[in-house]
């Protein structure tokens, strides 16, 4: 699975690859708390989620 986990920062953007839905919504919640804004997930077919929504779908579905 490819993964690009993206925060918006006041130098631009950080992008970083990730091969599995648990390490993308890793690094996603670390690039939150290190106080980044407009975090991202997007998938192979473009998609955009928030880390929440992807927890939800890909992570821990049914919860």
């Amino acid at each position: 699975m490819h993964l690009v986990v993206t925060a918006h920062t006041p130098d631009g953007h950080l992008s970083y690859q990730r091969t599995s839905p648990e390490a993308a919504l890793e690094k996603a919640d670390e690039l939150a708390a290190d106080g980044h804004e407009w975090i991202v997930i997007t998938d192979i077919t473009g998609r955009h989620y928030e880390p929440g929504e992807f927890d939800d779908l890909f992570v821990h579905p049914g919860r």
